[in-house]
């Protein structure tokens, strides 16, 4: 795990492992279905764009005895979490690579396209079908 924008690579796998023990808790529901293009099938990941969101809540919720959580801190945390499909995911992540090639990528969503889902973490596809 790399730093990403504000937040260093330690605090984000900080972040991951609340938000994963808060999965095992029932208070983050998997993923169903890509919040941007419609995908239901292959990887679907949950997209952190606000890590202090889970890490504060998280870390304060787990330090609790007993532990509990309110309804409003369940709310904030998957407010924060973006169901995102893999293609969804590392397109976004790949902007600083091709911005132009993602920015044609999210145009042909808007529009209706729509890719095969992805079965493995494999980025060929990513250069095979979007030259990123």
């Amino acid at each position: 795990m790399r730093d990403y924008k504000q937040w260093t690579a330690q605090y984000r796998k900080d972040s991951l492992k609340l938000t994963n023990k808060a999965k095992k808790m029932g208070w983050i529901p998997q993923p169903k279905k890509c919040r941007r293009c419609g995908q239901e099938d292959g990887i679907l990941h949950l997209h952190n764009e606000d890590y202090t969101v889970t890490h504060v809540t998280l870390t304060d919720v787990f330090n609790r005895f007993p532990i509990s959580i309110t309804p409003e801190e369940i709310d904030a945390i998957n407010q924060a979490l973006e169901p995102i499909c893999w293609r969804c995911h590392m397109m976004h992540h790949s902007k600083h690579r091709n911005k132009i090639a993602v920015e044609m990528y999210q145009d042909e969503i808007r529009r209706g396209k729509r890719y095969p889902p992805v079965y493995r973490h494999d980025f060929t596809i990513l250069n095979r079908d979007h030259n990123v």
